[in-house]
């Protein structure tokens, strides 16, 4: 057995939103790979029947995502750019047979899709087609950008479903942009996610909004950043923070449909878990928790708040649907377990099994197996972390061994016992190459509760950095980690904890920076979530001339004081963290004696997608942590 193969992580199947049918004899699911050839990605439809036969490819050779079932289960609308690649439209494929229909093809994107309840009409969101004026401009390249003028706000429309082909109709007139879409089980109105304006700065803006079938629009209350919008019966639920703002617990809320103050019916604010997903069918919810490192699934009582158990996972769900049936409800679940293929699940809630093999030809390799390790913050805070051993097939023989701390994204990211294997998660990657991997639960992260989350709110650089510290010290102390072969890595949030460290201590014999920050105030200056950004950091340039506590937090601050050889990884189209942070960090590093490198990746954004630059990445990360913790140890 040899160790996990970049070329093989970026291959994998992925596997995501799985979704019951009414009468909960089939579950259909998209699979995408994590890597994309070409200039646009593809995703295929499976179908499976719970409790049948193995799932099946059901279309190929395009982007097909968002399956929805028909209410009668006969058919299945989904979102294609078969007809044009990057551009999505409306289609219908009927399950006894023959190929997909058109129902909507525009010239601008469709962005998502929803059944009527009575089966005759599809509900979509996509923004208004482009006038004369617009392509008059584009031909004429006569398209300067007015900031706030000509934006594509996306819209809620109405097709019929059968006969011929009829145009869409426009239902809503709101000067917003809408984000997401459920029709409410008596048909008669659509519930809408509502932002001011279509940029990711204004996701603090967002409102719950009714629109019926004929009347004016009515705003329900406002729901900051929520997301997961549902009904039950009456009411509406989605999630969202605790705060309804930034960087605290999540959990999941419900309203009135006619308006009032939404009130929390999910994880209860004073507990140490988090909500971190639902799933609705109009007339109950189910919501999945993230205790610790454990999850399951739980039914809520929405007019009480009351919550049983539902499902223990051996995992962590990615995704989530249920049909109630006359036998009882069915399940749908997309789990990332300790295996390697992503698994989908199906069936009662006491009987999930698996519904598809979607590791049927991977080779076979031996992983490392996650296992939990428990930690002491200097405060006293327990902390969770998660440590996988040097798989036994890396010939890596007795610990302690060279050791990589891993630090998830986020901040409100979390680790689990699962496989780890990812192109921007090296776990996999690493242990089966004689590493010990160790990856830290710090302040910040989901699972642990509301205080737990808030406490990253401007504090970058303290509390999660104990943290960090005190889990690497437990690795130390169980004589798992060699303190004389450390590294630290990590995407995003774990990119930020990297610059970090390098700055803070020599501790680290090598780092790899991720997409990761370097500048807290430049962050609020240039992020596509600079509300977000400024949370974290703990302020804006514009609060004054300073001291500032985002500089305080920011690695760029301490700069001269790094001795640790560091590899910098970015896209160059990073809207999230831009890639100025990385060039920043860059220039501020340039001229020190310890080893620096950077790697920008063209065309990508915050995650990387390419396969080769997936490849190359993957490659590069093993390379460096070789270099300093085994060749020149």
């Amino acid at each position: 057995m040899s160790g996990i193969d970049p070329e093989l992580v970026s291959s994998l199947l992925f596997p995501l939103d799985p979704q019951v049918s009414p009468d909960g004899r089939r579950v259909a699911w998209t699979v995408t790979t994590f890597g994309m050839d070409g200039e646009h990605p593809e995703a295929g439809l499976w179908v499976a029947d719970v409790g049948g036969d193995p799932g099946r490819q059901w279309t190929f050779g395009n982007h097909d995502s968002s399956p929805r079932w028909s209410p009668d289960g006969s058919r299945l609308a989904f979102l294609s750019d078969r007809k044009e690649r990057g551009t999505h439209g409306v289609y219908v494929l009927d399950v006894a047979g023959g190929e997909a229909r058109p129902v909507v093809v525009r010239k601008r994107d469709v962005a998502a899709v929803a059944w009527s309840p009575d089966g005759g009409r599809l509900a979509f969101l996509a923004p208004d087609e482009p006038d004369d004026e617009d392509e008059r401009r584009e031909k004429d390249k006569d398209d300067a950008e007015v900031h706030g003028e000509r934006w594509q706000r996306l819209h809620l429309w109405l097709v019929e479903v059968d006969g011929d082909r009829a145009e869409p109709t426009r239902l809503d007139d709101l000067d917003r942009h809408l984000v997401e879409l459920a029709w409410s089980p008596d048909g008669t109105r659509i519930a809408v996610l509502a932002d001011d304006a279509p940029t990711n700065e204004d996701w603090g803006s967002r409102h719950v909004v009714v629109v019926p079938i004929t009347g004016e629009a009515s705003t329900v209350c406002a729901a900051p950043y929520a997301r997961g919008l549902g009904w039950v019966g009456d009411e509406l639920v989605f999630l969202a923070d605790h705060d309804l703002g930034v960087q605290t617990g999540s959990t999941a809320w419900s309203v009135p449909a006619a308006g009032a103050e939404p009130r929390v019916v999910g994880t209860g604010r004073e507990e140490p878990r988090c909500t971190a997903g639902m799933a609705t069918d109009g007339t109950r919810a189910l919501v999945a928790i993230a205790d610790g490192l454990d999850d399951r699934l739980e039914w809520v009582e929405v007019a009480t708040g009351e919550r049983t158990l539902a499902a223990e996972l051996p995992g962590q769900p990615l995704g989530l649907s249920f049909a109630t049936t006359g036998a009882g409800p069915v399940l749908a679940v997309v789990l990332f377990d300790a295996g390697l293929p992503v698994r989908v699940l199906a069936g009662p809630p006491d009987d999930l099994r698996d519904v598809v093999d979607h590791g049927a030809d991977l080779p076979d390799v031996e992983l490392g197996v996650p296992e939990a390790l428990a930690a002491t913050a200097p405060d006293g805070t327990h902390l969770d972390a998660v440590l996988i051993r040097p798989a036994p097939s890396s010939g890596a023989g007795a610990g302690p061994w060279p050791t990589v701390v891993l630090v998830h994204g986020g901040p409100y990211g979390r680790d689990t016992l699962e496989a780890h294997v990812h192109p921007l998660d090296w776990g996999q990657l690493l242990a089966t190459r004689g590493y010990a991997v160790v990856m830290p639960n710090y302040r910040g992260s989901a699972g642990r509760g509301h205080e737990f989350a808030a406490a990253a709110r401007g504090t970058m650089g303290s509390v999660e950095w104990d943290d960090v510290l005190a889990v690497t010290d437990a690795a130390v102390a169980a004589g798992v980690a060699d303190p004389d072969r450390l590294g630290i890595g990590g995407w995003s949030q774990g990119g930020f904890m990297t610059a970090w460290a390098v700055t803070a201590t020599d501790r680290f014999k090598a780092g790899v920076m991720g997409a990761g920050v370097s500048d807290w105030l430049l962050m609020a200056e240039t992020s596509d979530i600079p509300d977000i950004e400024a949370v974290l950091g703990g302020g804006t340039p514009w609060d004054g001339p300073g001291p500032h506590r985002a500089a305080v937090g920011s690695p760029i601050s301490h700069a001269a004081r790094r001795r640790t050889p560091l590899l910098i990884l970015h896209g160059a189209d990073d809207v999230r963290v831009p890639h100025s942070q990385a060039v920043a960090f860059r220039r501020a590093l340039r001229g020190q004696d310890a080893p620096l490198e950077m790697v920008t990746y063209p065309r990508e954004g915050h995650l990387v997608r390419e396969r080769r630059h997936q490849v190359d990445l993957q490659r590069r990360v093993v390379a460096w942590f070789d270099r300093f913790l085994k060749e020149g140890a």
